[in-house]
């Protein structure tokens, strides 16, 4: 009979610290107000939901960017070849004033 005593007794104890265990580990009820306070609610979820975008419109945005990088490839391209056309014109024109103060000088003589 003791020893049996003694076995509940045990397990009592044992029983009593699992139970000690599992109020440590559980929430507050601070804890939990916190946690709620900081929860999305379902319309504030489904609010995100409606505003994110989708696979096909990230595939849009994609597409969108990598025509536009083209097209600036493209300029890029035509500002060069401006930027040279430019450049040789105005060699032009300077050969071309040089050529009218010659004249000129040669008029005036």
């Amino acid at each position: 009979m003791e020893h049996m005593l003694q076995r509940i007794l045990d397990k009592l104890e044992n029983m009593e610290a699992e139970l000690a265990e599992v109020k440590a580990n559980m929430a507050t009820k601070q804890e939990l107000e916190e946690i709620k306070a900081n929860m999305a609610t379902k319309q504030e979820l489904e609010e995100i939901k409606a505003n994110m975008a989708t696979k096909q419109d990230l595939a849009l945005i994609q597409q969108a960017v990598l025509e536009t990088n083209e097209i600036v490839k493209k300029l890029e391209s035509k500002i060069d070849t401006h930027e040279q056309l430019l450049t040789l014109l105005s060699h032009r024109s300077l050969e071309h004033e040089a050529a009218i103060t010659s004249i000129r000088f040669i008029l005036t003589k």
